[in-house]
């Protein structure tokens, strides 16, 4: 038996992973007894200098593969991102993984285009990235090169993990937020999931927790780590401890800076970091 686990928006710089956290995470891959271990993209933000290592460090550990997200790109080239792009691995002889980065076509917002190019230049991470075509571009050369895949997998039990989201179930539904669901992905992914029986897809990027979520006979999964700030682990604290958040602030970045160099929330983040790990996995037994 194999057993599969999927992780996606580990963030390890922005994180400030230490020794703790890979050597807790280590011990949980472990103690689930983990055989494969696949990250759905959003490592870091510096592929070659930070990622690289890490993946080769834990890759001594579990059998290892990864995609990029959008952070993972950052002063990467266009070759570089399309040779870590769609692979294909046997899990058992009727099972295999099938990972690529994914990308986003506007499709899930309702502004002009005028108004999303403007919001990506001023405010998205994206634009430091240096993409030779525009996004709608990539994202149908995605969309393509996946049902080139699907139909060379069609007689087998595919899981594919992915990076962007695939379907508007789940974007952004506050209004403050609603304007970035143009950046999040496309449902196209969804309807070639749907053509080719796809049963499981994971994915990442949006850094929302949905579980395990079945639409249209695909059952999506989506448990991203995200930023420290957003971790339950975070938010617990700050919850029982209401005096570190005297104004009943719900910005998550004022309430982990305001705990986050106390040694009560060192103990208590040393205490829950391995559950924090464990619950943003997707474990599958094959």
């Amino acid at each position: 038996m194999t057993k599969l686990a999927l992780m996606s928006d580990l963030h390890i710089d922005l994180n400030h992973f230490s020794d703790v956290e890979i050597q807790t995470l280590k011990q949980v891959l472990n103690d689930e007894g983990i055989d494969h271990l696949h990250l759905a993209g959003d490592i870091s933000n510096n592929f070659k200098d930070i990622s690289r290592p890490f993946l080769a460090d834990l890759g001594k550990e579990v059998n290892l593969s990864f995609n990029l997200g959008n952070h993972d790109m950052l002063n990467l080239s266009e070759d570089d991102i399309r040779r870590l792009d769609f692979q294909r691995i046997d899990l058992t002889p009727q099972t295999s993984l099938l990972s690529f980065h994914g990308w986003y076509d506007y499709s899930f917002s309702n502004q002009s285009l005028e108004k999303i190019t403007q919001l990506k230049k001023t405010f998205w991470f994206d634009r430091r990235l240096n993409r030779l075509k525009n996004d709608p571009q990539i994202c149908q050369d995605s969309q393509d090169q996946l049902e080139h895949h699907l139909q060379e997998l069609k007689e087998k039990r595919v899981i594919v993990a992915m990076h962007f989201v695939p379907h508007s179930n789940f974007t952004m539904t506050h209004p403050r937020f609603t304007p970035f669901n143009a950046f999040l992905g496309s449902q196209s992914f969804h309807h070639l999931f749907r053509q080719y029986g796809v049963k499981d897809v994971i994915f990442g990027h949006a850094h929302r927790s949905y579980g395990d979520v079945a639409i249209d006979g695909v059952s999506y999964h989506s448990r991203p780590l995200g930023y420290i700030r957003e971790w339950d682990l975070t938010i617990d604290f700050v919850n029982q401890n209401p005096r570190y958040n005297p104004s009943g602030s719900w910005n998550l970045s004022k309430r982990y800076n305001a705990v986050r160099q106390l040694p009560d929330f060192q103990s208590h983040k040393q205490e829950k970091l391995a559950d924090e790990f464990r619950q943003s996995m997707t474990v599958f037994d094959l």
